[in-house]
């Protein structure tokens, strides 16, 4: 039994003695990749409470996630008198983790509608409620459960063309743990929120997944584990012409109109979802606004580039999805901004990327600080110009 034991030891502590060489080496190195998310069975997920820590995946910023699971500051459901208070819905490109918190379009916002005189003798408050991955869907719910108890006097309702169409769809949607809206057979939208009680999704609040995400703080290789464990499907979403510089996970069956019946029907929906997120702002006093976030290629300073995409799509131009919804507004009394014609002429002319970072190549991905700088000061001047 000795001769058996005494190797096992041996053994132990070569491996206890190499993952904490590896532990300390990952932390030497900078290498962060905490588990940000959370089960959450009326939104599919949401951010963890109180997690901070950096995010190097695209970028490099430090993120604190507040005790409401917003990554913003800390805020009461308390309205002062003289607050204008406006509420974000948004994804990935709101939760903004590429950039450091100051750098993000709406934490600039309050010094850019302050700076043109946007409601004088109010102090302006934005709230942050943009969560990665949402779709329209999320972000309604979000402002039904949560973001209304603010009470804000304004809701900035964030589209992504590249992916929101395809994210209220159930039918194209891949990822299934979240709520959805169907169309009945009269056209109108009920939720479908079954996920929550499916069995994998069940499990996913246990207790012993729970207590991983939580040892997953703590440690770095595990971290590195599981991020290994993800990297075919980060692969596959990442998937593109890189000399063409294809957004990722854009298709182009979003530069056109639809054909397809799933499509026809994602875009019935998302346009759908609009209107009633429009509709219950405005029943609860708040004015409403959405704008159009570009895909990296459609705000690429290189004309030709852009150019080329467009015609190995076989599409007339990159801007369909913001033409669509700015006709969509016009019809249906909605006030809508669509940034991508203006981002656009910008890029070109000063020659910069409002999309991309040194760590993984510009023209790509998310909006760095340029791209967020620009985004405030478009919809700042937008909301002072529009009554």
């Amino acid at each position: 039994m000795k001769r058996l034991l005494v190797p096992a030891a041996v053994v132990g502590a070569s491996l206890l003695v190499a993952l904490l060489l590896g532990e300390i080496a990952l932390r030497v190195m900078g290498f962060s990749a905490p588990v940000w998310y959370r089960p959450d069975p009326q939104l599919g997920w949401t951010l963890r409470p109180g997690m901070s820590a950096w995010f190097t995946r695209e970028g490099r910023a430090r993120v604190t996630i507040n005790a409401e699971g917003r990554r913003d500051r800390e805020t009461t459901l308390d309205k002062p008198d003289d607050v204008y208070r406006i509420v974000v819905l948004g994804d990935s490109y709101s939760e903004a983790m590429q950039v450091e918190r100051e750098q993000a379009y709406w934490w600039l916002l309050p010094g850019r509608l302050a700076s043109c005189g946007f409601q004088k003798g109010k102090r302006i408050e934005v709230l942050n409620f943009g969560v990665s991955g949402y779709g329209t869907a999320q972000e309604y719910v979000m402002l039904e459960s949560q973001a209304i108890r603010y009470r804000p006097d304004l809701v900035l309702l964030q589209f992504t063309n590249g992916t929101d169409v395809r994210n209220n769809s159930f039918a194209l949607e891949t990822e299934k743990y979240q709520p959805f809206y169907v169309l009945d057979r009269d056209g109108r939208l009920r939720i479908d929120d079954s996920f929550a009680t499916s069995q994998s999704f069940q499990a996913s609040l246990s207790l012993s997944r729970e207590l991983a995400r939580r040892a997953s703080d703590h440690s770095r290789v595990l971290q590195l584990v599981r991020s290994v464990r993800e990297v075919p499907v980060v692969r596959k979403a990442h998937a593109g012409d890189d000399n063409l510089g294809v957004e990722q996970g854009l298709e182009a069956v979003v530069l056109t109109p639809p054909k397809d019946r799933l499509w026809q029907e994602a875009w019935q929906i998302t346009e759908g979802l609009i209107g009633m997120t429009s509709e219950f702002a405005k029943h609860n006093g708040a004015r409403f606004m959405l704008f159009t976030v570009p895909y990296a290629i459609q705000v690429h300073p290189d004309r030709k580039l852009r150019e080329a995409l467009a015609t190995k799509l076989g599409v007339d131009d990159l801007l369909y999805p913001d033409r669509r919804l700015e006709q969509f507004g016009a019809k249906h009394g909605i006030d809508v901004l669509p940034l991508a014609p203006v981002m656009q002429r910008a890029a070109e002319e000063r020659k910069v990327y409002y999309h991309g970072f040194s760590n993984v190549g510009m023209g790509r991905g998310h909006w760095n600080a340029d791209g967020h700088r620009a985004a405030a000061e478009l919809i700042a001047q937008h909301l002072c110009t529009t009554p």
